[in-house]
């Protein structure tokens, strides 16, 4: 009888633990990637049988492996050909100190028709976290062809603290809630062809070194803006910008097709979207910009810009604290630099 209610007891325990392990795994999600589609760089089917060239990354940000960004950099991958959306979900790998990690992945239209990657994690990353992200050869393009091998960027992360961006919409309170990656700063007074709105300073970010600060671009293509905490609740988001350019005129429609981007994440989502490019705008709707800092960095004696010009985004609210952040990319080389300003924001 004690040799029987041993085994049972035994029996119970082993019940007992194999029941709580089961409860605990069923608590644990399993990370999930959610794809949205921004126009028609994102293809649904294999459609260009006759390109035969391997899909590549013209540009990635971060670029360089091993440096160290701020936890709610937007990952964005530039690349030389529309992609094929099947092939992503199982291909696109974002792990934090070794875990698998979900996110939004946008699939955004560049002006020359190619694809660009943005992910954004379902929750920051976390400070001083190593991050691997990973394109594997897998991912296709719209002609069936894949990256020569995989595609691996790692970097690692550390906290923000530059204070509220909620009363320094104008960029008058100078760098509160105001960080630079690259080559960034706020500008006070007129510079050459640009002068502040409505105060006296505004935001700029170049795809240079040291253009308009000490900093250099990531990787000698890219520089970021970010802007936050905000802790209002958005869903839509105006500006001026002005964009200036090295590119212009003897670059447009070629694939050096610089552009600015704009993400918006918070802690209900993520959105991203154009705002403007070399190839966008073209020749007509660019003057020269005279006697800006440094510009043109390279090439002929022209640089071409916008003017003030205003865009609105609108989108499903991404809850607060928020963060807006401009990116602005030298595609394909590293040469003939672009500058984005900004002014006047509101939300």
């Amino acid at each position: 009888m004690k040799t029987l209610l041993k085994s049972l007891f035994i029996l119970l325990i082993l019940f007992t633990l194999g029941c709580k392990k089961k409860d605990d795994s069923s608590n644990t999600e399993n990370p999930t990637y959610t794809i949205v589609n921004n126009g028609n760089a994102g293809s649904s089917s294999i459609s260009d049988t006759e390109d035969e060239t391997a899909l590549d990354v013209a540009q990635a940000i971060p670029s360089v492996s091993g440096e160290t960004y701020p936890v709610n950099i937007p990952i964005m991958f530039f690349l030389n050909d529309k992609v094929y959306l099947n092939s992503i979900i199982d291909n696109f790998i974002v792990k934090v100190d070794g875990t698998v990690v979900g996110g939004t992945i946008y699939v955004n239209e560049a002006s020359n028709g190619f694809a660009v990657l943005i992910f954004t994690p379902t929750k920051e990353f976390g400070a001083n976290k190593l991050i691997i992200v990973t394109l594997k050869k897998e991912i296709l393009d719209d002609g069936g062809n894949g990256f020569p091998s995989d595609y691996v960027i790692q970097f690692y992360t550390e906290s923000i603290a530059s204070g509220s961006f909620d009363s320094n919409k104008g960029f008058e309170n100078g760098t509160a809630g105001v960080t630079f990656i690259g080559d960034g700063t706020v500008l006070s007074g007129t510079h050459g062809s640009v002068s502040p709105l409505g105060g006296t300073k505004f935001g700029a970010i170049t795809s240079g070194d040291a253009l308009i600060s000490d900093g250099s671009a990531i990787g000698g293509a890219s520089s970021m803006m970010i802007l936050g905490p905000i802790n209002t609740s958005i869903s839509n988001l105006s500006f001026y910008f002005d964009f200036i350019s090295a590119e212009f005129n003897e670059y447009v429609n070629s694939i050096f097709d610089d552009c600015a981007v704009v993400t918006i994440t918070g802690p209900n989502g993520t959105y991203s979207g154009s705002i403007t490019s070399v190839n966008t705008l073209g020749t007509g709707n660019n003057t020269q910009c005279i006697n800006f800092d440094n510009m043109p960095d390279d090439g002929d004696a022209y640089a071409g810009h916008t003017g003030w010009v205003n865009k609105t985004f609108s989108f499903t609210n991404v809850g607060s604290p928020a963060f807006i952040i401009f990116t602005v990319t030298d595609v394909s080389d590293e040469i003939l630099s672009s500058v984005l300003t900004i002014d006047n924001i509101s939300f």
